[in-house]
């Protein structure tokens, strides 16, 4: 696709805004209050209910909420009984709840509809394929619903934690659902990555930028989605941002003037 529509502009700077305003409530506002740069992420990937407590206490752990920490969201319990601090103060983890509600209601369905714009807008013609163009969305959604159950198994862990006892089964389920969602996004990025380099061309060399930081993309998120490794998911997500963030400055520049016909 060679140009957008006025009304296609409108629509992609929406999803930006919900994705930047989602992005930054994760990193700044129900971020880990122990580590900057920790996230649910390594939560979500750990191989044992001991690990995952063992994260939950070192990034997770936050003042007890009367001496100003966040409140839960409204979202389950938010206490581990067993370590109160002096004078019986509980320390909670509502920035953890927090953090899994707005990443489900606000982050995943960004990413989800911007994939979902482009793939679209770079897809076969609808009157040609249209059992293609539905196919080729198919990733991308499965995605963001594994990613949403993700969240809400994390806070479920979370919960059996809290009340019961939290085993390992239940920990091996929120993994396998994060390796899901991890090979998920990478085939989404795939039939994204294949729609712009079949558009990339001579005139349109970024195009072939885009579509290669989404190539890279679907390599290091496979990767990490079937090793469970960190460092590969990172380099993955630095790609895709790469690659989207190049469609959307393409697709919102201002277009070239087109010059007077001869004789107007």
């Amino acid at each position: 696709m060679n140009t957008f529509t006025l009304r296609q502009r409108r629509i992609l700077k929406g999803l930006i805004g919900l994705f930047a305003v989602s992005m930054v409530l994760l990193l700044v506002v129900v971020n880990a209050p122990r580590s900057f740069s920790a996230t649910p992420l390594t939560l979500e990937l750990t191989v044992s209910a001991k690990d995952f407590r063992e994260v939950l206490l070192r990034d997770w752990l936050q003042a007890p909420e009367p001496q100003g920490a966040l409140p839960s969201c409204g979202i389950g319990v938010t206490y581990l009984p067993d370590i109160a601090q002096a004078g019986g103060a509980l320390p909670s983890f509502g920035s953890l709840r927090c953090n899994l509600f707005v990443d489900s209601v606000g982050f995943v369905p960004a990413y989800v509809a911007l994939l979902l714009f482009f793939t679209l807008a770079f897809g076969p013609p609808v009157a040609t394929h249209p059992w293609l163009r539905q196919l080729l969305c198919v990733p991308a959604v499965a995605a963001g619903l594994f990613d949403v159950a993700e969240n809400s198994m994390t806070g479920r862990a979370l919960d059996d934690l809290i009340q019961f006892a939290l085993v390992d089964a239940t920990v091996a389920d929120v993994t396998m659902a994060s390796r899901v969602k991890w090979l998920l996004l990478s085939l989404a990025f795939a039939m994204l990555a294949w729609r712009v380099a079949v558009d990339a061309t001579d005139d349109k060399p970024w195009n072939a930028v885009a579509a290669a930081a989404c190539g890279v993309a679907v390599l290091a998120l496979g990767a990490g989605g079937a090793l469970v490794s960190h460092e590969a998911i990172g380099t993955g997500m630095a790609a895709a941002l790469t690659g989207v963030g190049v469609l959307a400055w393409r697709a919102l520049r201002p277009a070239p003037a087109v010059p007077p016909a001869p004789g107007a």
